[in-house]
């Protein structure tokens, strides 16, 4: 349970917050912290990008409940981007409503502690709490060597894709930067960074899945074979009902060998030529 959707304003932020009720009496602190995250640059960023600025500063409520929180830092929006913020509304407030929906669907995101508006420079503030779990390469690192089990994680990670897209929805970076997983049977994971998942609807629909499968599969994660490739391709053919998985493989691997074409070949997987279907 959590505190609510309590609001709070401290110089130009406006943060609505909503903690778990056992540390809710850390409120202030956690304000005061993310603040400083937010103003002052206290903690050394995560990741960088052109759109936002991710920091994992770690939180100690009390030695009872040590843990870590992901602040995510939005810069205001230019260009086109700033046309689809105007007719779709601000970017934190579409997490909220896609996390909800993820909930109501039964899938797992990390619940959304702080929202922050910043109303000077156009700035927005999400956070979240760490979330139990490993990503895609520590998974592999563990379970590389116990095919069995590597083998139903990744069959299990394609049929969660194709539930996702049978809801309606399609991640908007589905990276294994964004995926958490809790490998115990059955296999739960915990999707991540939701600032451009939508719903999914109409023409082009297919493609656009696909390209969940495409954002995965331009990474060159170690102890990931071509065959696991596929195991993932497989399962989600048939989560969402394709009455020929290979052809839906096949035209994966297409799509996937342009985006390669087109990154240069940096971060990706080798060639697919050696790959029959």
């Amino acid at each position: 349970m959590s505190t609510g959707g309590e609001t709070s304003t401290l110089g130009a932020w406006r943060f609505e917050v909503a903690l778990p009720e056992a540390i809710a009496e850390a409120r202030n602190e956690v304000l005061d912290l993310v603040l400083r995250i937010a103003d002052e640059g206290v903690v050394a960023p995560l990741r960088k990008s052109r759109h936002a600025v991710t920091y994992n500063p770690h939180f100690r409520v009390s030695l009872s409940q040590p843990g870590d929180l992901f602040v995510k830092v939005l810069n205001r929006a230019t260009g086109i981007d700033r046309i689809k913020h105007l007719r779709c509304g601000s970017v934190a407030a579409h997490v909220k409503r896609i996390s909800r929906r993820l909930a109501d669907a039964g899938f797992n995101a990390p619940p959304l502690w702080v929202l922050g508006f910043n109303r000077q420079d156009g700035r927005e503030m999400i956070v979240s709490p760490r979330v139990e779990g490993l990503g895609p390469l520590q998974t592999l690192a563990r379970f590389g060597g116990d095919l069995p089990n590597k083998r139903r994680i990744l069959r299990d990670l394609g049929a969660e894709i194709g539930r996702l897209h049978r809801a309606g929805l399609v991640h908007g970076d589905l990276t294994p930067f964004n995926i958490f997983i809790q490998a115990h049977q059955p296999t739960r994971f915990i999707f991540l960074d939701h600032e451009r998942t939508r719903s999914n609807y109409g023409l082009g629909r297919t493609r656009r899945n696909l390209r969940n499968l495409i954002q995965l599969g331009r990474f060159n994660l170690p102890g990931l074979t071509k065959s696991d490739r596929l195991r993932v391709m497989f399962a989600y053919a048939d989560a969402i009902g394709c009455p020929d998985r290979r052809a839906l493989a096949r035209r994966t691997l297409k799509m996937l060998a342009v985006r390669l074409q087109r990154d240069g070949g940096a971060q990706v997987i080798a060639p697919l030529g050696a790959v029959k279907l």
